[in-house]
């Protein structure tokens, strides 16, 4: 390759968006003012809760109840600036409790409670410093009520703290009734109706500390502002085929938990339409009833478009008593398989691979309509509005097109870096703005970006690099599984990697792991001439499950899975 072709961005591993965002340069909280007032009837949340119970909430009252939850945490204390603990299901009062501290300029910091011992939300919260108040849903059974009582002694009959190790925590606030305690202070018994000033909000503003999903490690954290989040709603709504100027009504269904940077209700915000969701899937023991659940809400509500992570969008779509038509959908969480575009015309008309991080935000993405013809490079993305895109060798030089490698990003608006962290934050980010995503790529010679996994997870095995979704996309060819994780061990005697799989059957399946690994040598076409790509390609170890863990973002976790999987390698 000579000097002229290497600096040819025509054929280096280099992408430049060509598109404008279209998203309007606004607050949140302008947004919510702007269909509270125009549009109060309409629902603006739609949350279905595991026993079949649907509540909503109209942008009208939507609005008032936050305006009303802001100037209480005026008088209370809560100033601009100050950050604001925000935990739960996605609820209706999870939606007012985000905006009435976005009204009183104020920064929302999201947690799940996936972690009972409550050990990582007072990490999180001590490292972001500051934290004034914390908004809790109760949970289940008052659950979350538990884990909030062992980060906080509080007075039960106001609401303050006592005693905590997070520094400057006042108050604990339940978004909703306390059933074993009827008398603690909720959002509402701080709502304040008076002539309270509300301070101006900039689009610069911080809107939200979100954290990442800790798959490299404990969960850093990441603040938003208001016009990253209004961009991305608009990012959402290219993907979704949607025109933000004149599609207002939009109905969408996404079951992702709010606080991950993918079900954080910014796209209906953006076009005033209506979000569709689940409380929460945990509540449910299977992952078939969680499908099975999910179809039951998408022909209740019917809505138009619909976000979907990957492996709950095939099972859905692929099941016969599935009878809903998307207008648009968005598939998303890990590589993108062949097989979720076989739906064209039937369960959607237009279908968009998403690729996104916490950090970065929505980062590429491509639209595929069912009126087009379906290409060869079906898996690929071009980069979203306001994003560069580069795949670069150890030595941080930028690849030839189809050669893999690292992708790095720059974004704009630019991600800044991890608060109060600056240690990671020069890790994954360097002088230019170039994010490091830990992502193992490749830009193809159509000039597509296809995500092959991460750069972690690459397994090294007789000199070769494997991505585990290489061999996952062919272990899921088989009728029989559901779900799989391809994860490596180590071979002691000569210190190569050895794959190897936790997979979820089918309900019903028989399958046994020398059935699907002779499936899975057939699908690979090895021969007798080439016998030892079995030892590459073909899992060596699989285990089978009933349910795979996942990450507080619903991602399925690859280390907790390999943990689990150890003992019985």
């Amino acid at each position: 390759m000579n000097f002229a072709e290497q600096m040819d961005m025509d054929i280096c591993s280099y992408l430049r968006s060509e598109r404008i965002s279209a998203a309007p340069y606004t607050t949140l909280t302008k947004l919510l003012e702007k269909w509270g007032t125009i549009q109060p009837d309409r629902e603006a949340i739609v949350c279905y809760s595991h026993d079949g119970t649907r509540t909503s909430i109209t942008y009208g009252k939507f609005y008032n109840d936050a305006v009303k939850l802001a100037k209480g945490l005026i008088c209370i204390g809560v100033k601009g600036g100050d950050y604001v603990g925000i935990g739960g299901n996605n609820t209706p009062e999870w939606m007012v409790g985000t905006y009435g501290v976005l009204f009183a300029k104020a920064r929302p910091v999201y947690f799940p409670f996936h972690d009972k011992s409550g050990d990582g939300i007072k990490r999180t919260l001590t490292k972001v410093g500051g934290c004034k108040a914390i908004l809790f849903d109760p949970g289940l059974g008052d659950s979350h009520w538990e884990v909030m009582q062992r980060i906080a002694q509080v007075d039960q009959s106001t609401g303050g703290v006592l005693q905590s190790d997070i520094p400057a925590l006042k108050w604990l606030i339940a978004l909703s009734p306390i059933r074993s305690h009827e008398g603690f202070p909720t959002i509402a018994s701080i709502f304040c109706d008076d002539n309270t000033e509300l301070p101006e909000i900039d689009p610069e503003d911080i809107a939200a500390v979100l954290q990442t999903s800790g798959s490299t490690g404990f969960p850093k954290v990441v603040e938003k502002t208001h016009y990253e989040f209004v961009k991305y709603g608009d990012d959402y709504a290219f993907l979704l085929d949607v025109d933000i100027k004149k599609d207002s009504g939009t109905s969408y269904y996404n079951d992702r938990p709010f606080f991950w940077l993918g079900g954080y209700p910014g796209f209906v915000m953006v076009v005033g339409g209506t979000r569709v969701t689940q409380k929460t899937m945990l509540a449910l023991s299977s992952y078939s009833e969680i499908v099975q659940f999910t179809k039951t809400i998408i022909h209740k509500e019917k809505p138009d478009c619909g976000f979907f992570v990957v492996p709950f969008y095939l099972e859905m779509t692929g099941s016969e008593d599935f009878l809903w038509k998307f207008r648009s959908v968005i598939v998303s969480g890990q590589p993108i398989p062949p097989i979720c575009f076989e739906g064209k015309g039937k369960v959607y008309d237009a279908f968009s691979a998403l690729y996104g991080s916490t950090e970065a935000g929505m980062i590429a993405g491509k639209i595929y309509r069912s009126s087009e013809p379906r290409g060869d490079e079906i898996m690929g993305m071009l980069p979203l509005a306001g994003m560069e895109l580069k795949v670069v060798e150890k030595d941080g030089f930028v690849v030839p097109r189809g050669s893999k490698g690292e992708l790095y990003i720059r974004s704009s608006p630019p991600f800044k870096g991890y608060l109060n962290d600056p240690e990671k934050t020069a890790i994954f980010l360097d002088s230019s703005g170039w994010y490091k995503a830990d992502d193992f790529c490749k830009i193809n010679s159509a000039g597509h970006l296809e995500v092959l996994g991460r750069v972690s997870d690459v397994m090294q095995i007789s000199g070769n690099k494997i991505t585990p979704s290489f061999i996952e996309a062919y272990v899921k060819r088989h009728p029989d599984v559901m779900e799989v994780v391809v994860f490596a061990i180590k071979d002691q005697s000569h210190a190569d990697d050895v794959p190897c799989a936790a997979v979820v059957r089918v309900d019903g399946s028989t399958l046994t792991e020398e059935s699907l690994r002779e499936f899975i040598k057939r699908e690979l076409n090895i021969t007798e001439d080439a016998k030892f790509t079995e030892n590459v390609y073909v899992p060596r170890h699989i285990v089978f499950l009933n349910d795979l863990p996942r990450t507080s973002t619903g991602k399925s976790d690859r280390k907790a899975v390999k943990n689990m999987c150890l003992p019985k390698t």
